[in-house]
Formats: structure tokens, C-alpha cells, sequence
């Protein structure tokens, strides 16, 4: 039999696709010449998520030009529903033995960064992140500042590129809860060694995100933070703490003006004030557990993780 020399595990590429039709032709041609050149069997599947350019004409077009892309499947989502899904469908699709996830089509590393990855998930590590070491967004330092400093893992996060994930990982992941809300931060608590590569990428360019995207990662990053930090329950300590001071405040005023020569005519409006502000941080504190009840109903019951248009089969 002859020698190729090339890995033997299978792997799988999933890659998130949402109105990058400028960029994925170039995209998909690196990660062809990384599979090709190190691996003797591998399939990328591509999702989908209500891309409204010319993504998908350009990803057949590079298929259509002769790429030795071996199997390539596309997952069609009904309409745009966020990476963190759309992800998650890519994933239940995979089959490889370790799955490369790709958030974007953000080409700013070399492609001897994927490899790097790989063989570092062979050193023993379950999960294995590239993350860049520059351009990094403000908002993005904020929540995984707020998500390391609140959170009792020994595992911190950061904005990453891409990761690779073995088998084993994912079935972790799978097994404590059927509602998948934030891979990164299920990789962290999974239990599973984990570890990130920090690379000095080539350019600092980001993607314009329109207002739906730039909810969808809002919303996440607020159901990450009650799910799986505790920031709320110190917010929660700290609006309580704010109140109890008022409350030792006013309460001293009026000891004072009891044995002072202070003699308030009308009191209403002391009482007015701290009536008012009792009643705004009651609501603070209801609707925080309102969005405990939320998010612990969503993933108890929640069932329909997606919702798939169709999955083409592009090469054959």
C-alpha cells in the first residue's frame, strides 16, 4: 500500500457562512489546500444562515472551478438565526473524528496555523482555539474581562477564530444539555483539557455587522453572562446593598432631625423619594429573576434547536 504520509483521523470542517460572498472563495481555497495537503479523508460542511448576497453562487462557483474539495455539504437554515445555532447544526451533521469550527471567514492567519492546532489537540487537549493577538473589538474585551472575572473556571476564554474539538468533547457537550447555548463557554466547563494559541495575525480588518447580527451577538452575550457566570447575583447583591445604605441613610436623617433643632415641616417628599427608588430596584431585582425563569424554561424544555431549510450534497 503506498505511503502518503497524511493524517489518518478523519475530520470534519464546519464553517459559518452569513453574507460573506467577498471573501469565501478564498476562504474555502485555503482550507481545500490544508485538508488536501495533511489529511487522507475529510468533509466541510458549510451552513448556511440566511445569507442575502451572493454567498452560496460563489461557494458553487469555486466548486465548479475543479477544487479538490472531496465532500462538501451546504445546510440551508430557514432564515438567519445566529452563529451559536447554525453552528450547533453544523456540528450534529459532522461525523469527523476531531471537527475544525470555523465562526467566520476571517482569513488573518496563515495556514500553517490550522495545522499548529491540530497537533496540539494530539498532544492530549480536547479543545484547541487559535485566538489573535491584535483588533480585538472594545465590546469584546468588556464581556470576556466580565465573563473571566465572574466565573469560578479555570479555563478563561477570548475571542477566537477558530477551534478544533475532538469527538469526545462534543459528545460531553452533548450529554449535559440539550439546548447548546454558547459553545465556547461549554468547551471551558465540560471538564475536558483545554488550550489556546495565540497568534500574531496579519490584519486587524473586521466585518460589518448589520443590526440583526449585531443583536443576535447582544443577546448571547447577555444569556452567557446569567447562564454561565454569576454576575447577576452580584449585581443583584450590589442594587440591595445601594438600597440598604439609602434606607441607613434616611433612617439616620430623621434621627437627627428628631434630636436636632431640625424640624421639617412636610416629610412627603423624603417619603415620596425613597418610596420611588424602593420601587425602581424592586423592579431591577424582578426582572433579573424573570430572565433566571426565562433561560432555565428555555433549557429544560426548549426542543427545536434549528430550523433546516434543506442540506445539499455539493460534490459528489
Amino acid at each position: 500500500m503506498k505511503q502518503t504520509g497524511k493524517e489518518k483521523n478523519f475530520v470534519s470542517c464546519v464553517v459559518y457562512l452569513h453574507n460573506d460572498g467577498a471573501v469565501v472563495k478564498d476562504f474555502m481555497r485555503s482550507i481545500c489546500n490544508v485538508m488536501n495537503a495533511n489529511f487522507e479523508k475529510f468533509e466541510i460542511v458549510c451552513v448556511n444562515d440566511g445569507c442575502t448576497d451572493d454567498t452560496v453562487e460563489q461557494l458553487n462557483a469555486f466548486l465548479e472551478e475543479g477544487q479538490q474539495a472531496r465532500s462538501v455539504s451546504l445546510i440551508n437554515l430557514s432564515f438567519y438565526q445566529g452563529v451559536e445555532t447554525a453552528m450547533n447544526a453544523g456540528s450534529d451533521l459532522a461525523v469527523g473524528d476531531f471537527l475544525f469550527e470555523f465562526d467566520q471567514c476571517n482569513m488573518d492567519f496563515d495556514e500553517e496555523m490550522i495545522m499548529q492546532v491540530y497537533r496540539r489537540a494530539l498532544e492530549g487537549y480536547d479543545v484547541v482555539s487559535a485566538s489573535p493577538k491584535r483588533g480585538v473589538a472594545l465590546t469584546s474585551k468588556v464581556f470576556y474581562g466580565l465573563y473571566n472575572w465572574s466565573t469560578g473556571n479555570r479555563y478563561k476564554i477570548r475571542q477566537e477564530r477558530f477551534r478544533i474539538v475532538s469527538r469526545r468533547a462534543i459528545n460531553r457537550v452533548n450529554q449535559m444539555n440539550i439546548y447548546v447555548p454558547y459553545r465556547k463557554a461549554m468547551y471551558m466547563n465540560c471538564g475536558l483539557k483545554t488550550d489556546t494559541l495565540i497568534y500574531d495575525n496579519k490584519n486587524t480588518a473586521r466585518r460589518n455587522r448589520n443590526r440583526e447580527e449585531r443583536g443576535s451577538r447582544s443577546g448571547l452575550a447577555v444569556d452567557t453572562l446569567v447562564i454561565f457566570t454569576d454576575v447577576l447575583e452580584k449585581f443583584s447583591m450590589f442594587v440591595s446593598a445601594v438600597l440598604l445604605g439609602f434606607l441607613l441613610l434616611m433612617f439616620g436623617w430623621i434621627v437627627y432631625s428628631v434630636f436636632s433643632e431640625v424640624r421639617p415641616v412636610e416629610g412627603w417628599l423624603s417619603l415620596m423619594a425613597l418610596m420611588s427608588f424602593g420601587f425602581f430596584m424592586l423592579s431591577v431585582l424582578m426582572t433579573l429573576i424573570f430572565k433566571y425563569l426565562s433561560i432555565i424554561l428555555n433549557m429544560s424544555f426548549k426542543r427545536q434547536r434549528y430550523v433546516i431549510e434543506g442540506v445539499e450534497k455539493l460534490t459528489k
